[in-house]
């Protein structure tokens, strides 16, 4: 795992084992079913956890894994905060929170999904150029359909005077 990505989700383990109080990682080693020791590793950051375990921590704080590396990287930056506005080291979590409807802060969730450099980011980017292929697509579909519209109607007025011309009797005809 590449070294950054490991200390971001270090950082908002660490973090959030804070947060949960005395026995909190031994809640989360019983919980997910993750052997104690090696959980202590990943913690103090002498081993990297595994994909698997990483996924079963950041499911155990209600979390995805992408998330749990923005959190991180929040975590690192300062930007959460405490009720005493004391930072990272305190307790009684309130988060700057990038989470909200207003489309800023989709944008600023997708960016940091995108730059995780995870599997997820990857598939997300994946549906991101597949979207923008079908959105384009309906485009293509839409102008093919307008411009049928306007041979159909051209075809219609050439009907009518084709219709119209064979209604008239020839010139040289005799009555």
């Amino acid at each position: 795992m590449n070294n950054e990505i490991a200390e971001q989700f270090r950082s908002a383990l660490n973090f959030l084992l804070r947060q949960e109080g005395r026995g909190a990682q031994v809640r989360l080693a019983v919980a997910q079913n993750i052997d104690r020791g090696y959980l202590n590793a990943v913690i103090k950051g002498r081993k990297p956890a595994a994909e698997e375990i990483r996924l079963k921590i950041a499911d155990h704080f209600g979390m995805l894994y992408e998330e749990m590396l923005a959190f991180g990287r929040r975590v690192q930056e300062g930007l959460v905060k405490t009720e005493e506005g004391k930072g990272a080291e305190g307790c009684d979590v309130e988060i700057e929170s990038n989470s909200g409807d207003g489309i800023s802060n989709k944008i600023e969730q997708l960016r940091e999904i995108l730059e995780s450099g995870t599997d997820c980011g990857q598939v997300l980017s994946s549906l991101i150029n597949n979207v923008l292929q079908t959105i384009l697509l309906g485009r293509e579909k839409q102008d093919v359909s307008d411009r049928l519209k306007v041979i159909e109607g051209r075809l219609v007025e050439l009907e009518k005077m084709i219709a119209g011309s064979s209604r008239r009797p020839p010139k040289n005809q005799k009555k």
